[in-house]
């Protein structure tokens, strides 16, 4: 997958479906994690650079920078996810 260096979880939302992919926020950052065209997971993680306080806006329109990507793909979204809190 294409992860964007600077994006929103809205635009990442719009690349997910409920049973191909979760973005899961903790603290300051968020775990991606997606299904490829293969049927295997990719993940990501990313951090806010800012907050809905700034804004005024939602956190799901918050802007977010990508900080790491996994360099394997895993069989499922947990594993995904799993090595996402992992990079933290």
């Amino acid at each position: 997958m294409k992860w964007e260096q600077v994006t929103s979880m809205e635009c990442l939302e719009g690349r997910l479906t409920s049973c191909r992919g979760a973005q899961v926020i903790f603290k300051e950052h968020v775990v991606v994690a997606a299904m490829n065209c293969r049927g295997a997971y990719e993940a990501a993680v990313y951090e806010f650079v800012e907050t809905p306080e700034e804004i005024g806006l939602l956190e799901i329109e918050c802007r977010l920078n990508r900080i790491a990507v996994a360099e394997t793909s895993f069989a499922d979204s947990g594993s995904a996810i799993q090595w996402g809190f992992s990079q933290l």
